[in-house]
């Protein structure tokens, strides 16, 4: 408890050094916390706890020994003034290499270097090369046989999904609100800013030259919904309409086309040369380059430019660097190795780690290991989830892969239950569209799914795999656990929680894990269906999705989380989009977001004075401090620099919202 003698004394001290001013004791605790930080150092705090007897302040305070023996402190790491790179990477970062200047082949200059020729490294070297600049793109991959990755393009309000396809208009800001949501807040604002506002203008721009036969090819995933469709689940929103390349062009010719376009606008490409060493400053403070090596010749060869833009991938072969910056992936799937199917080896993140950048401050997420969402012959649907002692767990329809399936990542053992009754289609057809959800409802998909349920009936406790999963049918609840192989106690929990799950519908409202009643499908009428599969969380993926810590004009950020000048991420080489975990708001959200944030940088880098967003220190206002030691803006009002609204991030250039976020152009 807090000594308020003490606290009387100091508060009276106080008041008669300020004059008239009121201080309240709820006011002395809020001072208190700011005046502790400077205070400890000196021993001059003791904790809230009383004192045991012959114990003085300074002893408490000082004393290594007692803090060790009573938990009150911490010892020293020794990490302070380090760089990320530094701490996190110890043991696997390594150094930048040593390139002589005899040893570089040639010089080549342009406005803008981008390292990566994938879906953002493209799509920022076309956009900026249409506008104007001169670009240059390096490319580890041989021209011949480059391929890019995924199928799907997510965004909001194309064209051609609003007007050819009839996809609803989504709400904006529901959008980045539930985005927030799934990112725990964490998410860059600017960036969802712009994907929310700008990536249909970004997908109408990739595909403006496809004839119309190609555009009637790509497929918008869970459209036509069924008659009646809720599109809204609870607190999420389905957002259907996502692209996909299944017809005669697929991804890598359509990533292939934009490049063309690129060259056209003036856009120079060099294939096969990996990037390996940036160009910068002594304290790594500005890049105005990048060194490749050739991969046939092993010639080295410098681009100079005013930005370098990194879009080279994410991490995915790179177990080390995986498992440091996915850390709840590695330790979910307690210390298994971290890898992805993408084959990038993460160079582009740790060449900027090696001279002081950041990376994602969270998590770190990737497409998958990190959650755990049972997927039953239904696919991803909400039925009613049980873990391995027949416990409902959470709210099966909250939010997809990252919300819902984190809990499910962290209940016990390696199994999990779905049950549901004889209305498999109206359950089917009625969940939420998003990652791990079925892509189509169409005729073709019901009769697939009646398949995988009409072969289970009538096949005991042998099931049924026509659907390559083990489904069990039975006329009663108890016969169903039984066929599944529960233990008696496993089935009283289950027909207490399915009888739970009852109740909850019939009542409208479910007390126990808040989940919407009308997705809440009665289990009450036979034949019951039920799936037992087993859990694994950790270790593989498609991607991993965390990357360098970027401000939001996609600014690599250092020390001091500062800018790097001239230094800029994209893609899966940026943070700031997943910072929790791949999330399943949208199918094709990453490449979305590639391909719109890709758009606006290049935009952006062709338009901009983007020196003005980067100081190196330079022009910084006094951060003046008042008596009580708190930071406050120079004199004169919102105070200018540091001391008031920033230039970047946290205020708006000239002319209002910050570029290229806010209302679209």
């Amino acid at each position: 408890m807090e000594n308020h003698h003490e606290i009387e004394k100091l508060r009276e001290t106080l008041a008669g050094k300020r004059g008239r001013i009121a201080l309240s004791r709820r006011s002395f605790l809020r001072g208190a916390g700011v005046m502790a930080a400077g205070a400890a150092a000196a021993g001059m705090v003791v904790g809230c706890s009383p004192q045991t007897e012959g114990a003085s302040a300074s002893g408490a305070a000082g004393s290594g020994e007692a803090m060790a023996s009573t938990g009150a402190g911490a010892a020293a790491t020794g990490n302070e003034g380090k760089t990320m790179g530094e701490v996190l990477g110890a043991g696997w970062l390594g150094e930048e290499p040593e390139i002589a200047e005899d040893e570089i082949a040639s010089v080549q200059e342009a406005d803008i270097i981008v390292c990566g020729a994938g879906h953002a490294g493209t799509a920022t070297a076309r956009r900026a090369a249409e506008l104007g600049a001169s670009v240059i793109v390096v490319e580890m991959q041989p021209e011949d046989t480059f391929s890019a990755l995924g199928n799907d393009i997510g965004h909001l309000n194309s064209s051609w999904q609003v007007d050819r396809v009839g996809v609803p208009e989504y709400s904006v800001v529901d959008f980045m609100n539930e985005y927030q949501m799934y990112g725990a807040g964490r998410v860059q604002p600017t960036l969802l800013s712009q994907f929310a506002n700008r990536s249909g203008e970004a997908l109408d721009w990739f595909i403006e030259d496809y004839t119309e036969a190609e555009k009637d090819e790509l497929i918008p995933l869970n459209w036509p919904v069924v008659e009646g469709y809720n599109y809204k689940k609870g607190p999420f929103t389905s957002y259907v309409g996502t692209c996909q390349f299944g017809g005669s062009v697929g991804m890598t010719d359509a990533v292939k086309r934009s490049q063309d376009k690129a060259k056209t606008a003036g856009a120079q490409f060099f294939f096969g040369q990996p990037a390996v060493r940036l160009v910068h400053n002594e304290d790594g403070t500005e890049v105005t380059g990048v060194i490749t090596k050739d991969s046939s010749t092993g010639e080295y060869t410098q681009y100079n430019g005013r930005a370098v833009v990194l879009a080279c991938g994410d991490i995915g072969s790179n177990s080390a660097m995986y498992n440091a910056i996915c850390r709840e992936n590695y330790e979910l799937g307690e210390y298994k190795d971290c890898s992805a199917m993408s084959g990038r080896d993460g160079s582009g993140i740790a060449m900027a780690m090696r001279i002081g950048a950041k990376v994602e401050i969270a998590t770190g997420g990737d497409m998958g290991s990190h959650a755990f969402i049972p997927l039953s012959p239904m696919e991803g649907v909400e039925c009613l989830w049980l873990n391995k002692y027949g416990e409902r767990y959470c709210n099966e329809a909250f939010g997809g892969p990252l919300l819902s399936g984190c809990a499910g990542a962290r209940e016990p053992g390696d199994r999990a239950y779905l049950v549901w009754g004889n209305d498999w289609q109206e359950v089917f057809l009625n969940q939420l569209a998003g990652h791990l959800a079925p892509k189509e409802w169409d005729d073709e998909a019901i009769a697939n799914v009646k398949s995988y349920m009409d072969a289970a009936v009538g096949s005991g406790p042998e099931g049924d795999d026509t659907s390559g999963k083990f489904l069990y049918c039975a006329d009663t609840l108890e016969e169903l656990c039984d066929y599944m192989g529960m233990e008696e106690g496993v089935k009283a929990n289950t027909l207490a929680a399915i009888e739970r799950w009852n109740a909850a519908h019939d009542a409208g409202v479910d007390t126990e894990f808040g989940r919407d009643p009308e997705t809440m499908w009665p289990i009450k009428d036979g034949p019951f269906y039920g799936y037992p599969c087993s859990k694994r969380v950790g270790g593989g993926s498609l991607v991993a999705t965390s990357g360098l810590l970027v401000t939001g004009r996609q600014q690599v950020q250092g020390r001091g989380f500062e800018p790097i000048k001239g230094l800029f991420a994209c893609g899966n080489t940026s943070g700031g989009r997943f910072p929790m975990g791949y999330n399943g708001i949208m199918n094709g959200v990453s490449i979305g977001m590639c391909l719109c944030l890709g758009y606006t940088l290049g935009e952006f880098l062709a338009t901009e004075d983007f020196d003005r967003y980067c100081t190196l220190g330079a022009g910084n206002a006094e951060i003046k401090q008042s008596e009580n030691g708190m930071a406050g803006p120079p004199m004169g009002g919102e105070g200018e620099g540091d001391g008031g609204a920033p230039a970047g991030d946290g205020g708006a250039p000239e002319g209002g919202a910050p570029d290229g976020g806010g209302a679209p152009a």
